[in-house]
């Protein structure tokens, strides 16, 4: 299942990143090349922070095909990159806090961690991602939108915001969330929605504790049939895909097939790690003979592509 994208703008690109030494960097990227499927890094490179400008540029400098990234707002619409909708892991700013009630200057002071360990970089802005991006125009910039709008013209401002930083036009929107992707919709007829579908059975490995080990007890995955991909057709229109863990996939035995038929792209994303997805990956080819438009991974592509062939029986 080919994913449809807005045709990259070379041209426009080059002028806008200043002439023919900037087009002549990125003129031939190194993909991931993993039996058709896109890989996208998941909040960058796993060597550096995660949503951190120096996991963007290693990602986009590596063999993944793109790089997916985490976007909220902070108290003055500001998008910043960051996952959890508090401060305190990835990001430290004195204290567990709100994104959204963060100023620009307090999202400057703030630093990264990795592997729990603080450093010395501070969080990026979308502003600093898009610019890395543009860079990369043989490459994906997947940006998925986490908080909750009330309205659409922060995310209408958001697709202002992406086709005037990246020039090329190869980026698209996802969210677990409708209304973003509805929104924009509206300001965008023609790139790429993904709707990303959580398995409540995942619960607990989003964030461990009580709570969530009870949802993940009580939980059923989603049920994704071709009439619910119709209907989803019907409200965002085409292009659109869905995102789906390996428990999804494995539950929902048909996905691939019915995804085909109805004109979705299908991305695979990590819960329980590469390993589980590339296996879950294998067994829906083994179903349908069919393979996901595209994964995103923590790991290496190579790694990665080497664990699908051996499970889809690929070598």
């Amino acid at each position: 299942m080919a994913i449809t994208l807005r045709a990259p703008n070379l041209v426009r690109a080059c002028v806008a990143l200043g002439g023919a030494l900037a087009c002549a960097l990125p003129a031939a990227p190194v993909l991931a090349e993993c039996l058709g499927m896109k890989i996208h890094a998941h909040r960058g490179s796993a060597d550096s922070p995660e949503n951190s400008a120096s996991a963007l540029r290693s990602a986009y400098a590596g063999n993944w095909d793109g790089v997916e990234i985490d976007m909220q707002q902070l108290a003055d619409g500001t998008w910043v990159l960051h996952h959890d909708l508090t401060t305190g892991r990835a990001v430290l700013t004195g204290g567990s806090l709100p994104v959204a009630k963060l100023t620009p200057a307090d999202w400057q002071r703030a630093r990264m961690t990795l592997h729990g360990r603080a450093t010395d970089e501070a969080p990026p802005f979308l502003a600093d991602a898009a610019a890395i991006a543009a860079a990369y125009p043989g490459k994906t910039f997947n940006a998925e939108v986490k908080e909750v709008v009330g309205n659409c013209q922060p995310v209408q401002a958001l697709v202002a915001q992406l086709h005037q930083a990246i020039p090329h036009g190869n980026w698209f929107l996802t969210s677990g969330l409708r209304t973003p992707l509805r929104c924009a919709r509206g300001a965008d007829r023609e790139g790429y929605l993904g709707l990303i579908v959580f398995d409540g059975r995942n619960a607990e490995a989003a964030a461990s504790n009580r709570w969530t080990r009870l949802v993940a007890q009580r939980a059923h995955s989603p049920r994704l049939t071709r009439t619910w991909m119709q209907d989803l057709v019907a409200e965002l229109g085409k292009p659109v895909g869905v995102h789906v863990d390996a428990k999804t996939m494995d539950a929902n035995p048909m996905l691939l097939d019915d995804a085909a038929a109805t004109g979705l792209s299908v991305f695979a994303y990590a819960v329980d790690g590469d390993v589980a997805l590339a296996s879950a990956i294998g067994r829906a080819h083994a179903r349908t003979n069919r393979l996901p438009s595209g994964a995103i991974i923590d790991g290496h592509a190579d790694s990665f592509c080497a664990q699908v062939r051996q499970a889809a029986h690929l070598l």
